[in-house]
């Protein structure tokens, strides 16, 4: 890839053991960073993944699919440590829940340390934030991170991994402050404030300093809420195979929206605030995720499989 990256991706990338109805195992790609990046690269945006991956067979398979999907892997560290493996238990709606098997394994290994990230968008999440000691370069990297990037951060909680809450807390509390977009699910927000409603909560998290909160609670709408006010993104009906990368998706639609519809002069300005067009990044999200979920495993959208209109 000659470009520059328009987005740069940090995180995890593993394998995903699905359980189908019949009791049989889909290995399929996976990690909340790895298929928004894979998402991103479909919608037509320049996008690197910053992460490390396995020497093993599975391994092979994550660099494959990225490579496909036409994202720049330059800084891909591979490893001699197995690739992560999460195990998605499936229920009846299609929603996802996940066991994670991590100890030893490449999810926690740092990479991209010689990765320079000076404009464009850096998103990262999910275990990214999670599992030392990656997870404390990755946040310091989104702190530090020069004033001419915007930084989309994917809280997407993982607590059956996060075996030091005090320690996460006080990291993503940072990386939060930083940010300036969070997205954030009502599943997500039940973890950090189980005191507080969906609402409180997310106006708990724009108070830290992020210029939007964007709250995905599966069917229902999306709320988007900004220091200049509040609405709600539609989503629309559609039948469910599975739940599996489609936050992921959706915060590829809202970033891919933006690089599409924005010039590097402007898109530093306040433009974040401006409730018409988070609104409009978000339906191009919604949009992508809609068709995810209509397929098994995370298989995002390509650009030309959404309507040219969310694109404006």
């Amino acid at each position: 890839m000659a470009a520059s990256p328009q987005v740069s991706v940090f995180g995890e990338a593993l394998i995903d053991l699905i359980i189908t109805d019949g009791g049989a195992v889909d290995a399929v790609c996976g990690g909340a960073p790895f298929n928004a990046a894979r998402a991103l690269g479909r919608l037509g945006v320049e996008t690197a993944f910053v992460g490390a991956i396995s020497e093993d067979r599975f391994g092979d398979d994550l660099l494959t699919q990225l490579i496909d999907d036409g994202v720049n892997v330059d800084h891909v560290q591979r490893t001699t440590s197995p690739t992560t493996l999460a195990l998605a238990e499936m229920s009846d709606d299609g929603s996802a829940s996940y066991r994670f098997y991590v100890d030893g394994t490449a999810a926690k290994e740092t990479a991209g340390r010689d990765a320079h990230v000076d404009e464009g968008w850096i998103l990262t999440g999910g275990l990214g934030l999670v599992l030392s000691p990656v997870a404390d370069h990755i946040a310091q990297l989104m702190v530090q991170r020069p004033s001419t990037t915007l930084g989309l951060i994917d809280i997407n909680c993982r607590p059956l991994v996060i075996t030091e809450p005090d320690e996460y807390r006080a990291r993503l509390n940072a990386v939060v402050a930083a940010a300036d977009v969070i997205k954030v699910s009502d599943e997500d927000l039940k973890y950090l404030y189980p005191e507080l409603d969906v609402m409180t909560s997310a106006s708990r998290l724009l108070e830290k300093g992020p210029k939007v909160v964007a709250v995905t609670a599966g069917s229902s709408p999306v709320e988007i809420l900004t220091s200049k006010g509040s609405t709600q993104v539609a989503v629309p009906h559609v039948d469910i195979v599975d739940t599996v990368g489609a936050g992921d998706t959706f915060c590829a639609g809202f970033v891919a929206w933006w690089v599409h519809r924005s010039t590097h002069s402007d898109v530093h300005c306040d433009t974040l605030s401006d409730l018409d067009l988070v609104a409009a990044a978000a339906t191009a999200g919604v949009h992508a995720s809609a068709i995810a979920v209509g397929r098994r495993g995370a298989d995002p959208p390509h650009r030309d499989e959404l309507s040219a209109d969310l694109w404006g």
